[in-house]
């Protein structure tokens, strides 16, 4: 059976649900092993969209942590994912 390649939606999604259960700020790369399956450049483009869309934050520190406006988005996608499926 062949793997099935994984939309950016649902990458960008898995970025959020892990960064939406912790309570500080994670390094990125810890982020990257834990959450995805991603070479680092692609898991990068998929951060720095979020970033963009001020979704997640990246500190000086070099680590991530999810926005209020993040957490929200997080919710709603999993809320109507439920009601989907």
């Amino acid at each position: 059976m062949s793997r099935k390649r994984k939309g950016p939606v649902q990458i960008r999604f898995e970025i959020l649900e892990f960064l939406r259960y912790q309570y500080e700020p994670v390094l990125k790369t810890h982020v990257w092993r834990k959450a995805t399956t991603l070479s680092y450049d692609d898991f990068m483009k998929h951060v720095n969209h979020l970033v963009e869309k001020r979704f997640v934050e990246l500190t000086s520190k070099g680590e991530l942590v999810i926005t209020d406006e993040g957490k929200q988005v997080y919710d709603k996608l999993r809320k109507v994912l439920l009601e989907i499926l």
